[in-house]
């Protein structure tokens, strides 16, 4: 007997945020000034710990918050890259 094929799946919406997209410099003040608002809540949240004279929390999600920080710096890379790439693109013209 055959190996059984996987059923397409309908093609109604595709939820898949592209893999690359542009930013202007206004939209990337944006993602600043929101990663600057997580810093402070983290801030914040350093300091309560502190006060409280609390040694150390358990706090699920630690995974994702290491993930995150890498996929930034994955960002930053990138994007560095790219205005690199902008700035010599433009000067060889």
């Amino acid at each position: 007997m055959g190996k059984k094929k996987a059923a397409k799946k309908p093609d109604l919406v595709d939820d898949r945020v592209p893999r690359k997209e542009p930013y202007t410099s206004a939209r990337m003040t944006g993602v600043l000034e929101r990663i600057r608002e997580q810093a402070t809540r983290m801030s914040a949240l350093a300091r309560s710990l502190d006060d409280a004279k609390i040694d150390s929390i358990v706090v699920d999600g630690h995974a994702m918050l290491i993930r995150g920080l890498n996929q930034i710096e994955n960002f930053l890379d990138n994007a560095s890259r790219a205005v690199r790439e902008a700035k010599s693109s433009r000067e060889t013209l």
